[in-house]
């Protein structure tokens, strides 16, 4: 933890209020990874509510090309990261680098009230980067998963969620992509060049083929967006049996472009083995479609059997090299047998998908909007103003940090 709650603003008479404190969102704001969506989704749901919000980029290595990143981002980029609160979507690995290079552009990390937003997919947090996060003064979950997966390395947390709501605006088309019109498109997203076998990619493949055997005149199709394909697909895609009902898309596409795809689906696939929090199944939810995915981890903090298809799984551990920080984890083995059961009556019956998809989309906005999301997030922060003697000179540190003092 820093020392900013011990030494509160000697000058500060009266109670500060949201409207008057700078809120700076720092990390990777045009980042097309993960956590430059976390940051994204997290600023949207501060717009929401019109927080008064200023965004800092840290490292300022991603190209700043795609225009949907530039209309969140749009006059809120700032060259310098001012006190008040900031709130970090950054991982515990990178909380060195990032104090170093706030540094090296004058700032100073002790100046403010700092949260950390991290990410994790497995049931513990990595302990070298767990002792990384004491430096900060709250630790903010985007899932109860993560935030169990933080409680088990010793860090308290505060649950906020994130956004996953779509912005208005049209859409490309199936045919910008080469999917059929008439098929019953089915939709996995994996990462070849990062540990695809946590997405679990060849499950959904096995999955497709034993739809197909069932039902072979139907018309169904599988598409397989590949990250990072453009370095790999062709090699990847050698291991899939050739037959023109399935797609692999491995160019790079934008925010449009991955939502554009998500909403030509007809059912997104996730057997995936473990989320932090579960993007893809939310984002497919919160555009109307239906999801198929493995019942555990992050993302059942939306999906429930009344919104969606969740896929009974057996825990296992992890072997080595499977995925970093491996050692004593375990994650899921979807049943691919009861994905079959789940799938296959949506190729009989796809107005009973369509309604479970309309339910999906309806919780899914209600718990995981922008103003859903944006309200947790404020209701944290009037608590950070009230209680932290930063920002309230009445506030009393808490008790842990007073014995701490005490002690010192």
């Amino acid at each position: 933890m820093t020392a900013a709650m011990a030494n509160p603003n000697p000058n500060l008479t009266s109670p500060r209020t949201i409207d008057d404190i700078d809120i700076t969102i720092a990390g990777h704001p045009w980042a097309p990874i993960g956590m430059g969506e976390q940051m994204r989704s997290h600023i949207l749901a501060g717009q929401a509510l019109r927080l008064n919000q200023r965004v800092f980029d840290v490292f300022r290595y991603a190209q700043r090309t795609d225009p949907a990143h530039g209309r969140v981002l749009d006059g809120l980029e700032r060259d310098n990261l001012p006190g008040g609160i900031r709130i970090f979507h950054i991982n515990g690995d990178e909380v060195e680098p990032v104090i170093a290079a706030i540094e090296s552009r004058g700032g100073r990390f002790e100046d403010g009230y700092n949260i950390i937003v991290p990410a994790w997919e497995l049931p513990t947090y990595p302990a070298p980067w767990a002792e990384k996060l004491r430096r900060f003064d709250e630790v903010w979950a985007l899932s109860h998963f993560i935030q169990g997966s933080l409680k088990a390395a010793g860090i308290d947390s505060h649950y906020t969620g994130q956004a996953v709501e779509p912005a208005p605006g049209p859409l490309l088309p199936r045919r910008h992509f080469g999917i059929r019109e008439s098929a019953f498109v089915f939709l996995t997203f994996f990462d070849i060049s990062s540990y695809a076998s946590r997405k679990n990619p060849f499950a959904v493949v096995e999955l497709f083929e034993r739809l197909r055997a069932a039902r072979p005149y139907q018309d169904i199709q599988l598409v397989l967006k590949a990250k990072n394909g453009e370095r790999g697909a062709e090699e990847w895609a050698a291991g899939i049996p050739p037959n023109s009902q399935m797609k692999v898309i491995a160019t790079p596409l934008d925010t449009l472009g991955v939502r554009s795809l998500i909403n030509a689906a007809d059912c997104l696939v996730s057997l995936h083995r473990a989320e932090g929090f579960g993007r893809g199944p939310g984002e497919a939810m919160a555009l109307g479609r239906l999801a198929l995915a493995t019942g555990w981890s992050g993302n059942v903090d939306f999906m429930t059997k009344e919104n969606a298809l969740l896929v009974d799984h057996t825990l296992i551990p992890l072997q080595a090299d499977e995925y970093p920080h491996w050692e004593g984890q375990s994650w899921a083995e979807p049943s691919v047998d009861h994905a079959f059961e789940l799938a296959l009556p949506l190729l009989d019956d796809p107005t009973r998908g369509a309604a479970l998809a309309r339910r999906g989309q309806y919780d899914v906005l209600r718990s995981h909007g922008n103003r859903a999301v944006g309200l947790r997030i404020l209701d944290r922060l009037q608590t950070i103003l009230a209680e932290s003697p930063r920002f309230n000179p009445i506030a009393k540190p808490p008790a842990t940090r007073q014995r701490r003092k005490a002690k010192a």
